[in-house]
C-alpha cells in the first residue's frame, strides 16, 4: 500500500511516553515517517496512537525520523503527536489492517521563535528545567530503549537519571510508563506519585495515573487526577474528554454535559468522544432530544466504525420514542 499523507489539526495535549499497552496481537505494524519542516529529525517527539479516549502504542523518532509501532489491532486510529516547541498535533482517521501497510508521513511545523520558553506548557516540570547534562543524557537514552521496548534498559538508564537528580519529575514519570509496559501497577503507581509529589503541576504524571484508575475501574480517582490535570491545564482537550467519560461513569452527568461543552468550544482538538458520553448523560437525565443532538454530532465527527453504528441505532430509537409521544 502506498504511503499515506495525513490532515493536521493543532491541538493541546500531553506528552505521550513510549509505550505498548499489553495483551495485543503482533500482527499489524503501524510505520510512521515525521517530516520535520526545519529539515532536522528531534528525536524528543513523542507519537501517540489513539483509539476514542484510549492509548493503543507509543513510540518516539529514531535518527531516521521513523517510529514503528507494533502489535497494533485491525481498526481505525488518530495519531496524537507532541514535542518541544508546539503543544500538540492530531491527524485525521486511519485505518489499520494489513501488515504491509506503507508508512505513514505526518509534516511537523516547528516555531518560529528561539525562545523556547515561550513554549513551555503544562507538560514540562519546573522541577526538569535545570537538568544536569548526565542526568539528561541517561534520560535520552532511556527513551531510545523505550523506543526499542528495552523496558529492563530503559528502567535502569531512569533509575541512574533519578540518582543523579533527584527532584526528575519527567524521569518518574517515564519510569512509571516502563512499569505498566511491565505489568507491575505498584511500582508504576508509586513512580508516578513521586513526579507528583515532585511537582503537583506536572500534568503527564496526574494523566497517566487516571488512565491507570480507568484501567482499573477507579473512576472516582480518576475524576479527581483529571481535575487536577484541568486546574493545571484548563484548554487540554484530551484530558477534558477522558474527564467527561470519567465523571460519565461516576454519575455526574451535568458535569458530563459540561465538559462536553466545554471540549467542543475549543474547537481544535478532537471531541466526538465527549459527545459520546453527553450523549448518554443526556439520556440518563431523561433528556432524550438533547442526546439525540448528541448522537447526531458524534456521528458528524466520527462516522465510521462500530460507535458510529451504534450511535445511528440509538438515533433510530430515539426517533421511535419521540414519534411515540406524539
Amino acid at each position: 500500500m502506498a504511503g499515506r499523507r495525513l490532515l493536521l489539526l493543532v491541538v493541546f495535549v500531553m506528552p505521550a511516553m513510549a509505550q505498548m499497552e499489553k495483551g495485543f496481537s503482533t500482527d499489524n505494524h503501524v510505520r510512521i515517517h515525521v517530516v520535520y519542516s526545519g529539515g532536522t529529525c528531534d528525536t524528543s517527539t513523542r507519537i501517540e496512537l489513539m483509539q476514542g479516549p484510549n492509548s493503543i502504542a507509543r513510540g518516539a523518532p529514531g535518527k531516521s525520523c521513523m517510529v514503528d509501532l507494533l502489535g497494533v489491532p485491525k481498526g481505525a486510529y488518530r495519531l496524537v503527536v507532541s514535542g518541544r516547541g508546539f503543544a500538540g498535533i492530531e491527524t485525521d482517521e486511519i485505518s489499520v489492517g494489513a501488515f504491509d501497510n506503507g508508512p505513514i508521513e505526518i509534516n511537523i511545523p516547528r516555531p518560529q521563535s528561539k525562545d523556547d520558553s515561550v513554549f513551555r506548557s503544562a507538560s514540562t516540570s519546573f522541577s526538569d528545567l535545570n537538568i544536569p547534562k548526565r542526568a539528561a543524557k541517561e534520560f535520552s537514552k532511556a527513551s531510545q530503549q523505550m523506543e526499542q521496548q528495552q523496558w529492563d534498559r530503559a528502567a535502569a538508564s531512569l533509575e541512574q537519571a533519578i540518582a543523579l537528580y533527584p527532584p526528575y519529575a519527567a524521569a518518574y514519570n517515564n519510569l512509571g510508563v516502563v512499569y505498566a509496559r511491565e505489568g507491575d501497577r505498584s511500582r508504576e503507581a508509586d513512580a508516578l506519585q513521586h513526579a507528583i509529589a515532585i511537582d503537583s503541576h506536572f500534568v503527564p504524571a496526574h494523566v497517566n495515573l487516571a488512565r491507570m484508575d480507568i484501567a482499573a475501574n477507579n473512576f472516582p480517582a480518576a475524576e479527581s487526577e483529571l481535575k487536577n490535570a484541568t486546574t493545571v491545564d484548563p484548554d487540554d482537550g484530551v484530558t477534558l474528554v477522558l474527564l467527561a467519560y470519567a465523571e460519565y461513569m461516576n454519575g455526574h452527568f451535568d458535569d458530563v454535559i459540561r465538559e462536553c461543552a466545554r471540549v467542543h468550544s475549543l474547537n481544535n482538538v478532537p471531541h466526538a468522544f465527549a459527545h459520546w458520553s453527553a450523549a448518554f448523560a443526556f439520556e440518563q437525565k431523561k433528556q432524550i432530544a438533547q442526546a439525540g443532538e448528541e448522537f447526531r454530532t458524534f456521528v458528524k465527527e466520527e462516522p465510521t466504525g462500530k460507535r458510529a453504528d451504534d450511535a445511528r441505532k440509538e438515533l433510530a430509537n430515539i426517533a421511535n420514542y419521540l414519534s411515540a409521544k406524539d
